[in-house]
């Protein structure tokens, strides 16, 4: 026998479930796979990745090898992390961002996610481990350029830690690209600033300000990578550069929650 209601009254229903709003390690892990689907599905950051892939094994082909030690011929060939390396893995981080904001499709993207908090955090992880993983294979064929056209065995440890410090470069210098791109959302005013901060303003404030080179954020960070003694890397002189992008990529997380899209 089914129930009826009595006349003028109606049966109510089941109350709903109430569903529990995301936390903000589920916001960061949808951003995360969004970034991930949309990475795979562009041209230009595997382009980049690629060229400077390719750069790597331009600069072992052009290292000088007569005369020199095992170490200071990896440490030659560091030039393709640190100088060509370092523009188009800059790139890179800038495009993670600034390509949004030039094709007008960030507002999609924080419409899709819910979630604008989550956004910069999921692009900054994403472009580390990209860039890293980009780094770690120009390292592995500088290393395999010493042996193969040096014919001189490469030092392992030493090796390992100069290696280490051009990846951690290598990532610094793209997450700066990317904070610069969520300060200024213009793509080449961003690789304008990443490229001339290091080669132009550091050196100037060098010459005229009496400001130390172990104080200058680039140059000291890019000289660990480049350290081909055996004394290594000194990883203190990384901190300005790991400073310097901590605060830039806060500046770019306040503004982007706080400005509009």
């Amino acid at each position: 026998m089914t129930a009826r209601s009595a006349p003028g009254r109606s049966t109510p229903g089941p109350a709903p479930t109430p569903v529990a709003a995301p936390g903000r390690a589920g916001a960061i892990g949808r951003a995360l796979a969004h970034e991930w689907f949309a990475l795979r599905s562009l041209r230009t950051p595997w382009v980049l990745c690629g060229s400077a892939v390719a750069a790597q094994v331009l600069v072992d082909l052009a290292v000088g090898r007569d005369g020199t030690s095992a170490l200071r011929q990896f440490a030659d060939g560091m030039t393709g992390v640190t100088l060509i390396g370092f523009v188009l893995l800059a790139a890179l981080g800038v495009n993670a961002l600034g390509g949004e904001y030039r094709h007008r499709t960030i507002s999609r993207t924080v419409l899709t996610l819910g979630d604008r908090r989550a956004v910069l955090p999921a692009k900054a992880v994403l472009t580390g481990a990209v860039t890293a993983s980009v780094a770690a294979v120009m390292v592995l064929v500088n290393a395999l350029s010493v042996p193969v056209l040096g014919k001189t065995p490469l030092p392992v440890t030493e090796a390992v830690a100069m290696g280490g410090a051009a990846v951690v470069y290598a990532v610094l210098c793209a997450l700066v690209g990317l904070a610069l791109a969520g300060i200024t959302r213009n793509s080449t005013l961003s690789i304008a600033l990443v490229v001339l901060w290091p080669v132009l303003l550091e050196n100037l404030l060098v010459l005229t300000a009496g400001f130390g080179r172990r104080l200058a954020p680039f140059g000291a960070a890019a000289a660990q990578a480049r350290a081909g003694d055996a004394s290594g890397p000194q990883w203190p002189l990384m901190l300005p550069l790991a400073v310097l992008t901590a605060a830039l990529l806060t500046v770019a997380g306040v503004l982007f929650r706080r400005r509009d899209l």
